[in-house]
């Protein structure tokens, strides 16, 4: 789409890249559109594997951009016929995943991956060019946030190389950055047998392959490569994208763990010990930055493919579940297989990997039913922190509905906000000192906070939050904390410096701005717009906290919760039981989205149902949800007793409670608050009141 030549920037005194546009493609609109929208997507990535435009020009009507020049030879030409040692396809593969994490972080797709647009540079280090088929997938929150012309993001229509396209962009679906991902896989395929995994003769066949056939194993045609390299190209060539290597950023720390252990022209070696498990592992150090998470390969009885594909697949899919999770440090699968086969001790795996917790679990058929036994163990102390089992109906078209249904189900109860991990770790730091909090330390402390709304937890936790922004502020999770933190002083009246949302606000965009990926980035901004009363971009940066991180029951469960008072009532409440389904040991404040939709209905008894079971420890919500239904239903005796709990601990709430309730509903629905609460003889003088951001 276009020519490139090299050229002497004058001013600047470099030798730059000129991508110049043909005329007779200039007056086409819709390739001028796609060269404007090439220079847009690069200009927009900042990576040193990513090639970097400078400018885009036009003069006399030929339209060019001035480039980065980068002299190498391209890949396709850097491959020999038998293929790359194992260190140089392990290095390349993981500069190439890296650049594309990169891009995706910033919603962007390459959608055109392949060797011919990666150049090798003297030095051997690697550049990713030609965004030209990018397609940009950032929220609504961005202004420019489609670079792709209106027909071009439309299904049906199919962009790209064939040879390395995915089978849902081939078939003209709807892609994300998972095509990538497919294409990259078919690059390190290339990169480590010399040939493509899909070669026919024609194009009808050769996308016909894709959709259909399943690649031999790289390690077919070369025995001397890792088993583990065979397993991530195998991985991220799957059909499905729900079974593929869910993220760019995976793909890379998997190689770079490998890379640890590869050696040229021979498999890897197993450790002979303990100690040199320790050192190839770097345990001792994982050990040292403390709260790694390791998932070791489940296990399956018997000889059945299905039963042990399905445990192969189900603690896969737990480590990519749980590495969506930004404040979790989750060791790589690499660095567990050898413990597939091997009965061990949890204990003495921790010691080895470094890792403070492990998960385990196994699988066991009989007949038509399946049991699946996990638990999560502290491996400093041996201490079973949580087991599950689960039972459920098993044949083979039952495989991936199985995984699918089960691995949220785990990922969630171990890690969302209330989950095992988050409460195990704020544990283990609350007698530490806070000024020697770490920032990774910081955020996990402020988990404590969630578990008990005080003033006191509140203070301390914006106390380290502070300390850690100032010792890396860089760290996205710690802003988006520190963000959640100011937005209680104005949910929860806790004392602060003025304009809490404000403050909130600027700590929730640093946080998008450093991890433009990290979902929990995304609930700070979503919760803190709400409360600022723009429910607009409040609801596009719900949808997008949601999208990175499906199976974060916590986040879900609140922004359902803000979804309904939102007005979006049945959308909102939808999202509640989803979260409900995805972790069952939930907090009880979750019961308090149920109530107020039935409340909202007119539904008084199934109202006073979800009341009962509402539970959030120093908050007036319990008593008060309770007195209301009680109001509505006329049983003002029964509404005495919360009523005394709630002036216990809110003695000033007749003249208060129109103010707290303003922060979360328009003022038909806090009118309607306000009658339940009269009729369950609470004296709430009228007029009107909003809260103040």
């Amino acid at each position: 789409m276009g020519q490139v030549y090299r050229a002497a920037d004058a001013k600047l005194q470099r030798d730059v890249a000129l991508k110049i546009l043909p005329s007779e493609m200039a007056s086409d609109p819709d390739r001028l559109s796609r060269f404007q929208r090439e220079a847009r997507v690069v200009a927009s990535l900042n990576h040193p594997q990513i090639v970097t435009i400078f400018s885009v020009e036009e003069c006399d009507g030929v339209h060019f951009l001035t480039m980065e020049l980068v002299e190498g030879e391209s890949l396709d030409r850097a491959i020999p016929s038998n293929g790359l040692p194992a260190e140089r396809i392990i290095e390349i593969g993981s500069a190439l995943a890296g650049a594309l994490a990169a891009a995706h972080e910033q919603g962007i797709v390459h959608r055109d991956l392949k060797p011919s647009n990666v150049m090798v540079k003297a030095d051997g280090s690697i550049k990713v060019l030609d965004f030209g088929l990018a397609k940009d997938i950032r929220s609504e929150l961005a202004s420019n946030a489609t670079l792709t012309s209106a027909g071009q993001t439309q299904a049906g229509v199919v962009m790209g190389t064939p040879a390395y396209m995915s089978p849902e962009q081939i078939a003209g679906r709807e892609i994300d950055h998972r095509t990538d991902i497919f294409s990259l896989g078919v690059v390190l395929h290339e990169m480590s047998t010399g040939r493509r995994p899909f070669e026919e003769s024609s194009s009808a066949e050769l996308m016909s392959a894709i959709l259909r056939d399943a690649p031999s194993p790289v390690t077919d045609l070369r025995p001397d490569l890792p088993a583990d390299l065979a397993r991530i190209i195998r991985r991220c060539m799957e059909k499905d994208v729900r079974h593929r290597v869910q993220s760019a950023r995976d793909v890379s720390n998997e190689l770079r763990d490998l890379a640890r252990h590869a050696t040229s022209g021979a498999p890897r070696a197993k450790p002979a010990s303990t100690r040199e498990l320790r050192v190839a592992d770097s345990g001792a150090a994982r050990a040292a930055e403390g709260f790694w998470v390791a998932v070791l390969p489940f296990k399956s009885s018997g000889t059945n493919t299905e039963l042990n594909a399905l445990a192969e697949g189900i603690s896969e899919e737990l480590i990519t579940g749980l590495s969506r999770f930004s404040y979790l440090r989750v060791i790589a699968r690499g660095s567990t297989l050898r413990y597939a086969k091997q009965t061990v001790d949890l204990r003495e795996v921790g010691a080895q990997l470094g890792a403070r917790y492990v998960i385990e679990g196994n699988l066991r058929q009989s007949g038509a039913k399946l049991r699946v036994a996990v638990q999560l163990v502290d491996a400093s102390s041996g201490a079973h922190l949580w087991a599950e089992t689960y039972d459920r109906p098993f044949s083979a078209d039952d495989f991936f509905a199985i995984q699918d249904d089960l691995v949220p189900r785990i990922v969630s109860t171990v890690a969302d906000q209330y989950g095992v991990l988050p409460r195990s770790m704020s544990e283990a730091l609350h007698s530490k000192d806070e000024s020697l909090l770490t920032p990774h330390e910081a955020v996990l402390r402020g988990f404590a906070y969630f578990e008990r709304l005080s003033a006191d937890s509140h203070a301390s936790a914006v106390s380290a939050l502070e300390r850690a922004v100032e010792q890396a502020p860089k760290q996205a999770d710690c802003w988006a904390m520190l963000s959640m933190m100011y937005r209680g002083e104005h949910v929860y009246g806790f004392k602060g410096q003025p304009d809490p949302l404000g403050r909130g606000l600027i700590a929730a965009r640093r946080a998008v701005e450093l991890g433009p990926a990290n979902h929990l980035a995304y609930f700070a901004l979503a919760s803190t717009l709400f409360f600022q009363k723009d429910r607009l971009t409040f609801r596009i940066a719900a949808k997008r906290c949601i999208e990175l991180n499906p199976m974060d029951g916590s986040t879900i469960a609140y922004l359902g919760f803000l979804m309904a008072a939102d007005g979006n009532w049945d959308y909102g409440t939808g999202l509640l039981e989803s979260a409900l389904k995805l972790n069952p040991f939930h907090p009880g404040w979750y019961n308090l989205g149920t109530f107020f939709n039935a409340y909202h209905k007119r539904e008084y008894r199934e109202a006073l149902d979800a009341a009962l079971g509402i539970n959030v420890p120093g908050s007036f919500h319990a008593h008060a949800a309770q007195a209301l239904a009680f109001g509505q239903l006329g049983l003002r005796e029964e509404a005495k007793k919360p009523l005394r709990e709630l002036l216990a601990l809110r003695p000033d709430f007749a003249t208060s409670a129109r103010f707290e309730y303003s922060k979360f509903y328009d003022p038909d629905v806090v009118e309607h608050i306000l009658e339940g609460l009269r009729k369950a003889g609470l004296e709430v003088p009228a007029g009107t009141a909003t809260p103040a951001r």
